[in-house]
């Protein structure tokens, strides 16, 4: 049997798994915020950020916090940290160009903020716990912040559906989910390994280049649902609430839950991902003062 056989099975099984469980989650995505949220595009972002984030914190915890972790599975875990923020920020680049009004200027307000914090994020790159600790803290308080300030629902052309269409169906239907994903991101990051243990590559890159082909699919599903109907609020608040996730809380867990001692290309994959968001800060910026439709008022 080929020495690629398992990894590759392992792998596809991860996939898999986090497919499956992130087409469970979407089904009951929107009777759940309704049942849940008076504030239609703050629920969708803290659901975003619980459930199709899971795969994106789980895999660097399981990295760091392994017993006896190795430097390759913390540079894994590193990987794993800003490969999804990168390929997400290339999702949303062209739908930055079509944002409402409210999504504008909460792209505006939040970007720039999360560049600030990542760029502190590597310069503090082996220094000791307590200066982390207290970015770590900022960087938590930024993302408590954004959840704070979501904007409500502007949109009304279509109403959401009525809460009294949540059940236990859809429950099981978000419970489950969330568990596959999880038992998904475990298997993909044996696979991760194995691949690398075989073909002796770099475990940073990958994970940088490997991981985000799972764990993003939750997002990239949950969007194309609202992207079909036509839902751009909505799809915004997912995007930029998983983006937002992964550059505040995941960073502050990889910040406190590992060495933190970096390596050059995990300073130049951190680098992109402050120069994408700072593209994204200048698009919000220029569209803040726009209308719904995205003509000038």
């Amino acid at each position: 049997m080929s020495p690629f056989a398992l990894p590759t099975a392992t792998l596809a099984g991860g996939f898999l798994l986090i497919v499956t469980g992130s087409a469970l989650f979407t089904r009951s995505i929107e009777s759940t915020v309704a049942r849940f949220f008076e504030n239609r595009n703050r629920g969708l972002r803290i659901l975003g950020n619980l459930s199709l984030s899971l795969p994106e914190l789980i895999l660097p915890l399981i990295a760091f916090l392994s017993p006896g972790a190795s430097r390759s599975r913390i540079d894994a875990g590193t990987g794993a940290l800003f490969g999804p923020p990168l390929f997400l920020c290339l999702a949303l680049l062209p739908i930055a160009f079509f944002l409402h009004r409210p999504q504008a200027r909460s792209l505006a307000r939040e970007a720039p903020l999360i560049v600030a914090g990542l760029s502190a994020a590597i310069l503090l790159s082996g220094h000791s716990f307590l200066p982390r600790l207290f970015l770590a803290l900022c960087l938590l308080a930024l993302y408590l912040g954004g959840l704070l300030l979501t904007p409500g629902h502007g949109d009304n052309r279509e109403a959401p559906e009525s809460a009294s269409g949540w059940g236990i169906p859809d429950a099981l239907f978000l419970g489950g989910g969330a568990i596959l994903m999880a038992l998904g991101s475990q298997a993909f990051l044996s696979g991760i390994e194995a691949l690398r243990e075989i073909r002796g590559v770099s475990p940073f890159w990958t994970a940088l280049l490997l991981g985000p082909v799972a764990t993003e699919a939750p997002e990239l599903l949950t969007l194309t649902h609202f992207l079909r109907k036509r839902s751009l609020p909505e799809a915004f608040s997912i995007l930029w609430g998983s983006i937002h996730l992964q550059t505040t809380l995941s960073i502050a867990v990889g910040i406190l839950a590992s060495p933190w001692t970096g390596s050059p290309s995990a300073a130049h994959a951190g680098l992109a991902l402050g120069g994408l968001l700072g593209i994204l800060s200048i698009l919000g910026y220029l569209r803040r003062n726009r209308g719904p439709d995205g003509d000038f008022p």
